[in-house]
Formats: C-alpha cells, structure tokens, sequence
C-alpha cells in the first residue's frame, strides 16, 4: 500500500475510534463541553500528518498479493507465483522452456510512437471522482462566500449600541480593562437566519430587520449574547475547519455525522455561556429561543455553511429542557475536558501502518517427525488401554423429583388490562416490556430502561419513568410520545396518577415530586429523607399519598413509610413497613396493604397477613399501578 493509502487508512481508523467516544459521552446531551471537544478533534486528526508511527504486523498470506506484478526471468509474475518459486527452490520445465523461449527471440526494439490503447489503473479513476467532488465543494462555496459578504457590505447596517453590548460581554467573560476585538452587529434588510459569520480576520453577527424588530429588549440581549458566545468560543474558525475536511472527504459518511454532532453540543454550550452572562431567567433566553426557531421556519430561510447562529437544531427539545436546568459547573466541565482532551490528543498523533512480514516455511522433515510421533503417541495409547468387551446395561433409576427446585421460573411477569380498548402491558423477562394495542400497534422498551409505569385513563395514555430520570407523556393510540413532562436528579422508581390528586413521581435521591401533567410545571415537592424512594401509592379517594422509602438492594435495611397529603405533600403520620416490602398499596377499608418480595400481603392498620401472591406478580404490582391484587388466603 501507497504512502497516501496508509496515512488515509490509518486517519479513518483513528477518527471512527474518537468518534465512538465522543457519541457515547455526548448521547443524552449533558456533556455537551467534552463532547464538543472530542468531536472537534475527530476533524483535526482527519487532517493530522503521522506523527508517531505505530507498525502493525500482517502476514503477508493475508495481503491481496496477486494483484502486483513483479518481473521474474524475463517474465512478468505475480506476487505469489514469485514467492512460490522462491519457497520450492527449483525451476519447472515450464520456466526453463519460457526463459530459452525469450533468450531465442531478438531485442525488442524501442517504440516509436505512443500507446494510446494502454489500460487505466482503477487508482487514476478514483483519483478523479475524488477531485471532482472537491473541486465542486470547494468552489461552489467559495462563490457562496463571496456573494454573501458582498451582499452585507452593500446592504448591512451597523447597530453601535448593540455592538457595545457585545463588547461589554467580552470584556466580562476575559477578565480585561482594555476593550478586545468585537464583532460587529449588521442589521440587513432581507430575511436570513441570524447568525455569526466569519470572513478572514473579521467577524460579524448578522440579525434581520423583521426579527430584530420583533425582539423586545430582554431578547435582544438573550440573541445577542448567544452570537457573542459563538464569537468567544472562536466557532467562527471551526466553521473553516469543516468546511475544509468536508471538501477533503467528502466520500466519508461520519464527517457528515460528525458535523451534526458537532453543532448539536455548540448550540448547547453556548446557551450555557449566555444563560450565565446575562444573569438573567432561563426562561426568557428559552422564549427569545423559540421566537428565533418561530422566524426561521416560518420563512424557511437558511444559513451560510461557514456561518454560526443560534439556528434550531434537531434536539430542540433537549436544548429547551438543559437551558432550563442549568448546565454542570465551569470548573468541573474543565477538568473533565482536560483528562479526555489529553487522552484524545495521544490518539491524533499516532499513525498506525501496516507491515508485511513472509512467515518462514516449516521445514518438511520436521513435519514428518511430529507426524510420525503423534502417530506413534496414537498406538501407544491404544495398546495400553484395557479392552472392555462388556457392554454397560441401563440401570432402572427412580423418576426425578419434582419441586420449586428444578421448575422453570415464569418468563411473563406482568400482564395488565388498560383503559383503551383491547391494550394490554406486558411484561416479559426476555422481550422487555410491551404495550399493544386492539389494532396491532405494539410499544417496546427494554426492561432496564423503563422503571415505572401510570395510566392516565381519561385521556388513553400512560406516563413512563426511566433510568434517566425523565418523566414522559406516551399516547397509546398513536404509539407515541406526546410530550416530555419534567426531569428527575436521577433515575424515576415510581409513578402514580389520580384522576382527583394529579401526577406523582419519585426517584433515587428520594425526592418526590407532584406535576402538571400539561404545562410540566412541579406544583410541590417532597425530600424528607435521603435514602431512596422505592414506591410511591395514592389512596383511593386521592387524598393521601404513601411514600415507601428504603433500599432495593439491602432487603434486611429497615424500611419506613411515609403516609402526606396528595396535594401539600405535608406529612401526616409514619410508620415502619415490615422487612422486605415491595410496595404498600390502599385497601378497599381506607388503609394500606404491605406487599413484600415473598408475595406476603399484610394490612399495616392490624398486623394481620392477609395472604400470599405469586412472587411474578409482585414485579408487576411495583412496575404498575394498575396491576391488580388478587390475594389468595
């Protein structure tokens, strides 16, 4: 393999590594700094020279080998026949009868004139289809570049006041007294995307008269605060450092992915930056958000390729719901930017090859002895093993004993009717968990993904918690989702609803929360405790709630129970459950029942055990509020 071959080969390998680690650190969005990071450095190491050369050792066996001609005797070869020859040693009458063939026959005389039937190499065609596809995007967006910053110098409009403004952001973000370099602020008479567009040396944030107008002053600042963090990041410059491995590899599918990851966890950083410089509610930097989206699909106006913008991505949601609760802190991103950075880093500069090597052949008397012992071993074996001519009878043994021992465990753990006509929840320990519906529509989840479940009856939905701490509004009709309704410190174990009481959910950290179901807002909050919540269960008439707090993993920890009113979450009375409980459900009698492992069912008002459940059923009973309680006595 080439030079170029080897550097290309060995820069993908490197860049689809990078960009597995940067996937999985930036999937759920929180780490939007180092993925950000590694994602940047995937299109350096793209471009990266070999800097440290680590061989990689191939036999040669293993190598397409027949595809390069050598010349051997005179005649052209290939590869493998010339390493043929060369392990045998001899010559065949073949070779000798071509070599005195070709001794026979007069010097070839030099060509006169030019071949023009020679062959093309299948390199020189991918060569060309490659120029093409770089000559195409190089130039198409060069000529795009150029129109555009023509077109804002002729029409553009600077705003002194807002370019002020973004200078005293600067000013506060880099700590200096003297005024730094400052983008500045072009009010354009045409519909575009608002955007930070970068040409050589200078930088400009562009804004639309319509929009601009249409911002009051609040969300103006919110605008032009995200621009000036695009600014301050310097993404301006990574805009040129895509566009470039963009026309380089145009072929590679992962730039493309990358591009979009990349600008996902820009967005992301940069509502962060401006949430904190502004110093003012997330919630009004979410609605200038929203009114920007509004302008641009509204008008379907596009961006510049080398442009920046607080331009609506396909994570909106994610977006919305981190500015909202607030990015991690700025030393902690640094520090953890810093560690992966610099392992990353170590990955860039290394330039794997690979090496051929010809295994030496094995010599043939060698073979021959280790075959003639294995022999020899063979027949020893055999003549010192004693001859058995008996032939074993079949001994009557009594029938298997049957018991809880050797049955096998249910694999459906639940299986609950809902509200909508013919739509079932299933659960099964090797499908995961399962809603269907009448008409054949089917839900899946995997079992260590979904946590907990609550139908809302009157509307045909369920709301589903997961590890991830969110709490989302599931259409069962459509098969899905309506919405995301809030977001858990950590993961959901519990959720109940009550047509009277309203949308309760409870997590690890042992916080409990009670939502509105269409806005999201939490309307109260209950943390009494610091252990975890294991389940949470409304009363019958909807106005007490029961917390069961304790350990999932420790069943000999003591266990207490916390018994509020559904709408203050005040707290009423407490008591402690007996060992073991799963979940405490109400009774018909206005009390509550203790559900442990064992399927024991106690009432905690007497004391008294009620019954017993099959254990399969109390998974379900935790899982679904819905599951019924069939006691057997």
């Amino acid at each position: 393999m080439s030079f170029w071959g080897q550097l290309i080969a060995s820069n993908l390998v490197m860049a689809c590594l990078i960009g597995s680690l940067a996937w999985l650190v930036g999937r759920n969005g929180r780490q939007a700094t180092l993925a950000h990071t590694l994602w940047l450095l995937l299109f350096v190491k793209l471009i990266t020279p070999p800097l440290v050369t680590v061989p990689l050792p191939f036999p040669e066996t293993w190598w397409p080998t027949e595809l390069a001609v050598v010349e051997f005797d005179n005649k052209a070869v290939t590869a493998g026949e010339t390493a043929t020859v060369a392990h045998s040693g001899e010559e065949t009458s073949s070779a000798r009868s071509n070599r005195s063939a070709h001794t026979d026959l007069p010097a070839a005389t030099p060509a006169t004139s030019w071949n023009w039937t020679m062959p093309i190499h299948w390199s020189y065609v991918l060569v060309g289809v490659w120029l093409m596809g770089f000559l195409w995007i190089a130039v198409r967006g060069c000529v795009k570049l150029i129109r555009f910053y023509r077109l804002l110098r002729r029409h553009g409009t600077v705003d002194e006041a807002a370019t002020g403004f973004v200078r005293g952001l600067l000013v506060r973000a880099r700590g200096s007294t003297s005024p730094p370099r400052c983008p500045q602020v072009l009010r354009v008479p045409m519909r575009v995307s608002p955007m930070l567009f970068g040409w050589g040396t200078r930088a400009y944030i562009v804004c639309p008269d319509s929009l601009w107008d249409a911002f009051d002053e609040e969300e103006r600042n919110a605008f032009l605060a995200h621009e000036t963090a695009h600014y301050h990041r310097r993404d301006h410059w990574v805009r040129w450092l895509e566009w470039s491995v963009t026309a380089l590899y145009w072929w590679f599918p992962l730039v493309y992915f990358a591009r979009r990851q990349l600008e996902r966890h820009e967005e992301a950083c940069c509502d962060a930056w401006a949430v904190r410089m502004l110093e003012a509610s997330p919630r009004q930097y979410a609605e200038a958000l929203l009114q920007v989206v509004d302008f641009i699909s509204e008008y379907e106006v596009g961006m510049v390729r080398l442009a920046s913008g607080m331009q609506p991505t396909y994570t909106l949601e994610e977006r919305l719901h981190l500015i909202m609760k607030g990015g991690r802190p700025i030393e902690q991103a640094r520090r953890f930017r810093t560690w992966f950075g610099m392992a990353c880093l170590m990955l860039c500069v290394l330039h794997p090859i690979v090496k051929l090597y010809r295994p030496l052949p094995l010599p043939t008397n060698v073979v021959a002895t280790r075959d003639s012992d294995s022999n020899l071993n063979q027949l020893k074996s055999d003549s010192t093993r004693p001859a058995n001519n008996h032939t074993a009878e079949p001994l009557d043994l009594p029938p298997e004993p049957e018991g809880f021992w050797n049955s096998r465990p249910k694999t459906r753990w639940a299986d609950v009717s809902l509200s909508l006509p013919g739509a079932r929840l299933v659960a099964d320990a090797d499908e995961g968990v399962r809603f269907m519906t009448a008409d054949g529509k089917t839900l899946q989840f995997k079992t260590e993904e979904l946590t907990s479940v609550a139908e809302i009856a009157a509307t045909k939905r369920v709301v589903i918690g997961n590890q991830e701490g969110q709490l989302r509004l599931w259409d069962l009709a459509a098969a899905m989702p309506v919405s995301l309704i809030g977001l858990h410190p950590a993961p959901v174990t519990s959720v109940a609803y009550h047509e009277k009481a309203g949308l309760f959910s409870a997590d690890e950290a042992g916080s409990v929360m009670r939502w509105d179901v269409q806005s999201g807002q939490v309307l109260a909050t209950w943390a009494e405790t610091s252990s975890s919540v294991q389940s949470v269960r409304l009363s019958n008439d909807g106005q007490s709630l029961a917390i069961l707090c304790g350990a999932w993993e420790d069943l000999g920890q003591p266990q207490q129970l916390f018994v509020v009113d559904s709408q203050t979450l005040r707290p009423k009375f407490n008591v402690s459950p007996p060992i073991g409980t799963a979940v405490v459900v109400p009774s018909t009698t206005g009390g509550w029942y203790s559900v442990r492992w064992t399927g024991h069912i106690t009432d905690l008002t007497t004391g008294v055990l009620l019954g017993q459940i099959p254990k399969h059923h109390v998974s379900s009973l935790v899982l679904c509020q819905d599951s019924p309680l069939q006691k057997s006595p």
